[in-house]
Formats: structure tokens, sequence, C-alpha cells
């Protein structure tokens, strides 16, 4: 990522549609109330309280103790989901690639935010975790972390998702980025919602998955069963496909429509840039 890049990040901030609570004083508005500057509501005082947060103001008036409350500001939990089976290695450019580059574009800027940044690797029935972290001094090792990630196992976003959510107590944003390559990807997404996660999808496909350029007698092996089956392409083959594709996307754009979960559609031959500076914008996810 370029400096300039960078700096663009450092100006945005992801957008929470409902109010989490968090761990630590942050950039946040929190569902509790703490001892902030802004003033949000008046309790009566109850034994135990701190004189010092009583309004005495109102007690000349009213000869009533009561205690001024103030709005807590709190740091969001973010997480970011990757998709890590065999499937995502596909493409000159891999789909993997090009996930983890928009991984780290998302980790950058909600450290930038003061948000705590978590990730998850999801592969098989496991998903594997780096612990949120908090603040820009923690990037480097997140970019590590990320570089390493190998595509491997097959896709099963059903049992990886909810592997990922038993060992995450405190909900905030989760960003699932993959190519949904999963008959059963509903239920991991149902699960994250069910656990009071606010869920964004981010679809990353290659182009020859769109429009393939594949013709005449072929042998196709599935990258994570190892599966083959041998084919001819024809034409009309070629056009049945590419209407199955697109009835896949809309089918996920319909689920993801029906249950309020952000959704965006992209290829590895876009610029990923856009996806934060542009695409997320649009949604509203980040401003």
């Amino acid at each position: 990522m370029s400096p300039e890049f960078l700096r663009k990040l450092e100006q945005l901030s992801l957008v929470a549609k409902r109010v989490f609570p968090g761990r630590m004083r942050g950039e946040r508005r929190s569902s509790k109330r703490g001892a902030s500057v802004e003033f949000a509501d008046y309790r009566n005082y109850t034994i135990g309280d701190d004189f010092r947060r009583v309004d005495w103001n109102v007690f000349a008036r009213l000869e009533k103790l009561f205690l001024k409350l103030y709005v807590e500001e709190e740091d969001l939990h973010v997480y970011v989901l990757i998709d890590a089976s065999k499937s995502m290695t596909f493409g000159e450019q891999s789909k993997l690639f090009y996930a983890k580059r928009t991984a780290a574009a998302l980790g950058y800027m909600a450290l930038s935010g003061f948000d705590r940044v978590g990730f998850a690797a999801l592969s098989g029935q496991t998903a594997a975790a780096l612990s949120p972290k908090r603040g820009k001094g923690h990037i480097f090792p997140i970019f590590d972390w990320l570089k390493g990630l190998q595509g491997e196992g097959e896709t099963n976003l059903a049992a990886s998702i909810k592997d990922f959510t038993l060992r995450t107590r405190t909900p905030g944003i989760a960003i699932v980025i993959s190519d949904f390559f999963d008959s059963d990807y509903q239920q991991g997404i149902l699960n994250l919602l069910s656990r009071r996660f606010e869920v964004s999808l981010i679809h990353v496909l290659d182009d020859e998955e769109l429009r393939p350029s594949m013709v005449g007698d072929l042998k196709l092996i599935d990258s994570e069963t190892g599966a083959e089956r041998e084919i001819s392409i024809s034409p009309a083959l070629l056009r049945r496909y590419e209407q199955a594709v697109t009835d896949f996307c809309e089918d996920i754009e319909q689920f993801s429509h029906r249950y309020g979960i952000n959704y965006i559609r992209t290829i590895t031959s876009e610029n990923f840039e856009d996806i934060i500076l542009t695409y997320l914008r649009r949604r509203g996810m980040v401003k």
C-alpha cells in the first residue's frame, strides 16, 4: 500500500449501524453511561454513589439528590474474516491475495480510528484467529500475519464461522471476505447475526470465473476435493454457465438484502483500493 493510500485511510472510519459495548475509552458512543464530558441524563442518588457526581444546583431547587450521567465513549470491535480455503488461490492474482490486501486496508483504517481489530482465517471447520488489537503500533504484526496466510482445505463457512463465534465473546462489526463457493454459507452468516454481529460481505471473484475463456474438451479438477470431470465446452454451455454464475451472485445479494447485510461484489482485476475508497463509502460502511 502506498503512503498516499495510507494517508487516505487515516481520514476514514468504519460506520456501525448500532452501538456496541467496548472495553476502553475510544472514539465511539457507548450504550453505557460513564464520565465523559457530554451530558446524557439524570438518575436518582443511591447509597454508595460518588457525591462528586451530584448536581447540587438541582438539589438547591428540588431538595433531592440526582446524579449526572454522561455518554461514555469506547472502542468498536472490528473483525475481518478471510476465506482461506483452497478455492481462494484461483487466478493469476489470486482471490486470496486480493482478500489479504483488502483486509490489511480495513485493519489499518480501524486501528487509525482507535477501534479494536481482529482477524480470522476460515478454512475447513476452523477459524485461525488473530486476537483483537488496538493502536497503529500493531499494524506490522498484522501485516505479517496476513502475509503468512496460505489457501488450503475445503470451504466450510458454516462450520468455520461457528468456530469463530464460539471463541469470540465481544460482538462488533464482522466483515467476511470470500468467494462464497459453499452451498451452506448462509448458515454461517446467520450464526454471526444470531450472536449480534453487524455483518458485511465482500464477494471476491476472478474474471475467469465470471467469463471463462476455456473451449474444447477439458478435464476439470476440483482444487479442494480433487474430484475430476471431463467435459466439452461449447458456446451454449458457456452461456448456461454464465447464467448460473449470475443467479449465484444474485442469490447472495438477495439474501444480504433480506437480513440487512451490506454486500459488495468485486473482481480481482479491479483496483482493491476502490473497494475502500469508493464501494464501501457508497454503501455507507465507511465515512
